[in-house]
């Protein structure tokens, strides 16, 4: 499978969140959807990887690191960031991973500066900005809390693929995602179990809970890690632009809407920024 390919369908799998955890979080705590990712993640990825191999003990540092950038702090921040926000400001918002994962991956030179690829993340972040309507972006007081949790949650995930990168190859990728997720569980157990006794559940909840354990949970850390195997960081940070665009089709598969001049304007821009990227 062609890496581009491998990183729209992770994309995909990240987009769908948005979607269906916004419609989660209307009935359910945002911590306890936290939890209940990282719990069937664990499960799924620890059977996956049984006979997968192991891995060495220096390592292990780094493991706990990737665990807490990228499951624990990137759930917990992006999820209760959504329940504060609106969706255009965390779509905006979430459009500075590629920044974020750029910056960070030359400070700690692990990419050399690329004119080419900061020219196509450059597009690519115009047609994001014109898709999800920056114009309309606010920091009032309603949404700075959201906000600035949305912020937060995009330089954890940067810093997430940064790190991860290094560990790529020498972990087989299911070992690691495995490994990752169930270090993380201990660190969102206790406000996950204290949510869960909050409220009581309908089927409607935990049909949409099973669908984010399965899609935007296993489908998209487990594709995203194998993407991470064949791709640098910064180039995975990229396809982070792909998000409002397939969330925009989900909405017109789900609720009939038709795209404007503007999705299309924004989507030959994000593609035009994702090609330049390459």
């Amino acid at each position: 499978m062609s890496v581009h390919v491998l990183l729209v369908l992770v994309q995909l799998c990240f987009a769908s969140l948005a979607v269906f955890g916004k419609a989660a979080l209307g009935h359910v705590p945002a911590n306890a959807i936290v939890l209940t990712r990282v719990a069937g993640a664990t499960i799924v990825f620890v059977l996956l990887a049984r006979g997968r191999g192991g891995f060495a003990r220096r390592d292990l540092p780094r493991i706990v690191a990737c665990s807490l950038l990228g499951v624990v702090l990137n759930q917990i921040l992006f999820l209760n960031g959504l329940a504060r926000t609106t969706a255009v400001n965390a779509s905006v918002l979430g459009s500075m991973i590629p920044v974020f994962t750029a910056g960070v991956a030359m400070l700690t030179r692990r990419e050399p500066p690329r004119a080419r690829r900061l020219l196509g993340i450059a597009v690519a972040l115009t047609g994001t900005l014109i898709l999800v309507r920056g114009e309309s972006f606010s920091f009032s007081d309603g949404h700075t809390i959201g906000n600035l949790l949305i912020v937060a949650n995009s330089l954890s995930y940067a810093c997430f693929l940064v790190l991860a990168r290094t560990l790529a190859g020498r972990i087989a990728p299911s070992t690691f995602v495995a490994l990752v997720f169930a270090t993380a569980l201990p660190f969102v157990a206790p406000m996950g179990v204290i949510a869960w006794t909050s409220f009581a559940p309908t089927g409607a909840d935990l049909a949409l809970l099973a669908f984010i354990v399965a899609v935007p949970t296993v489908g998209a850390y487990g594709l995203n890690q194998l993407a991470l195997e064949r791709a640098e960081a910064s180039l995975v940070a990229a396809y982070v632009y792909l998000q409002p665009l397939l969330a925009t089709v989900g909405a017109m598969a789900l609720l009939g809407e038709r795209p404007g001049v503007r999705v299309l304007v924004a989507g030959v821009l994000i593609l035009l920024g994702l090609a330049v990227s390459r």
